[in-house]
């Protein structure tokens, strides 16, 4: 005959694994709070990076654009007065802005590259444009 003293041992089996329970479960809540922080970290430093990329790129475009807009008249004039903006060098860390005048069998174009340093590893935007070499008309 089973007394009420069984149904305490059970109770108080169950308890234990009831206590097993919630910590196996809060361990793997730390777990994936942890990943979670991580990824949000490094998701944060993909969209700083990707801004950057952003940035040098529009700058670049309208270095291309002024470039080779004013035909070939002091082409070379307008390539040594590019600079970086302060505030695009604010925003870049460390980058600088390089002009190249090529002439080739395709004719006379610009490449301008914008280089910043990220993470400690370099990296660049290049943009090509051809200069026109028709005379505007008025």
């Amino acid at each position: 005959m089973l007394g009420p003293s069984t149904k305490c041992c059970k109770s108080r089996d169950r308890r234990g694994i009831i206590q097993l329970e919630i910590l196996v479960s809060a361990m793997l809540l730390g777990a994936l709070v942890s990943c979670m922080v991580g990824l949000n970290y490094r998701l944060l430093g993909v969209v700083k990076d990707t801004k950057r990329y952003q940035v040098a790129l529009h700058e670049a475009a309208n270095y291309v654009q002024e470039l080779t807009s004013g035909g070939l008249e002091e082409l070379d004039q307008r390539i040594a007065q590019v600079r970086l903006a302060s505030d695009i060098e604010q925003v870049l860390p460390g980058g600088t802005v390089q002009v190249q005048r090529i002439e080739d069998r395709a004719g006379i174009r610009v490449l301008v590259r914008i280089v910043w340093e990220r993470s400690g590893i370099p990296n660049s935007v290049e943009l090509t444009g051809w200069v026109s070499t028709q005379e505007k008309s008025p």
